[in-house]
């Protein structure tokens, strides 16, 4: 896990969108805890929270799905450089696409991609969650804009007015139980019932 620290210091050094240290402590915690048999990932960026979260669940298979070829073709060498490359599969493309055409059931599902879609993503993402399977959903409190705690600037109401939808639709849901964690920028951890 060492090297995975120093690469996710090296990309965001690069300014890579890369989980916060206590988010990803957090998301390897209920990896850990959940051992789940498939992952999807939406947003694999170079793919060392995917690496992160395979080895902390060593028999897990995960799905990812990544719009950038740049990204795809680093996160495969970095899957081929921490012995994980078998257990991966990416499907290149826009996930607002891809969701919709998916119909095989994840018992984890990690939520990284951009956050303005979190919202229409969601009925896909429910679908392809498994019962008893975790949704563990980044950036939900969007620069402290939601929740009130900093004043949103005009160009980002509409990710802010979603991201509420997004949260209100979780929370609200019977079939769901979700707690979200006010740290960095906010997380979101949903058990399907």
């Amino acid at each position: 896990m060492e090297r995975i620290y120093a690469l996710r210091k090296a990309a965001k050094d690069l300014g890579e969108p890369v989980i916060r240290d206590a988010s990803f402590g957090l998301l390897l915690k209920t990896v850990r805890e959940k051992q789940p048999k498939k992952i999807l990932e939406i947003g694999v960026n170079v793919g060392l929270s995917g690496i992160a979260m395979l080895l902390n669940s060593p028999d897990s298979r995960l799905t990812g799905i990544e719009i950038s070829e740049e990204k795809i073709e680093a996160a495969r060498k970095n899957y081929e450089t921490f012995g994980v490359k078998d257990r991966v599969r990416i499907l290149s493309g826009d996930a607002s696409e891809i969701l919709p055409l998916i119909t095989a059931k994840y018992d984890f599902i990690f939520l990284d991609g951009p956050k303005g879609h979190y919202f229409e993503y969601l009925p896909h993402i429910l679908s392809a969650l498994d019962k008893g399977g975790i949704l563990f959903a980044d950036n939900v409190l969007f620069r402290g804009y939601v929740g009130g705690k900093v004043k949103v600037p005009h160009r980002h109401a509409t990710i802010k007015h979603g991201m509420e939808n997004f949260l209100k639709a979780l929370t609200s849901d019977k079939d769901l139980k979700t707690v979200v964690y006010d740290i960095e920028d906010g997380v979101s951890v949903t058990e399907k019932l």
